[in-house]
């Protein structure tokens, strides 16, 4: 399945695992997508977490974010053996210029 997206953000991150205390590397990304039509109770586009492998992450991070990407997704089980999505493939469309007009950068 393929999708058409804006990812905002890759992470990666360590946690133990709640059981066993076994240190777990974590590579997650944001995304937005036009997945709804705004109405009266909800109004724009809702970010999207998913998990994905580190090649993924690093092949990502290669990339300025935000940036829109074709997204090849699939399903896994997830919490509960519900079914997740994670990112398995992508190939690059570009860079938005969104903040452009008024860049915000972080005190140093």
């Amino acid at each position: 399945m393929a999708d058409l997206a804006l990812v905002l953000s890759a992470d990666h991150y360590q946690i133990p695992h709640e059981k066993t205390g076994e240190v777990q590397n974590l590579h997650q990304v944001w995304y937005c997508n036009d997945y709804r039509e705004d109405s009266e109770t909800e109004s724009g586009s809702k970010p999207i977490k998913v998990l994905v492998q580190p090649e993924v992450y690093a092949e990502l991070r290669k990339h300025p974010l935000p940036s829109l990407f074709d997204l090849d997704l699939r399903s896994r089980p997830g919490k509960g053996n519900t079914a997740a999505l994670t990112i398995v493939g992508f190939r690059f469309k570009g860079t938005p210029k969104l903040f452009d007009l008024a860049p915000a950068k972080a005190a140093a």
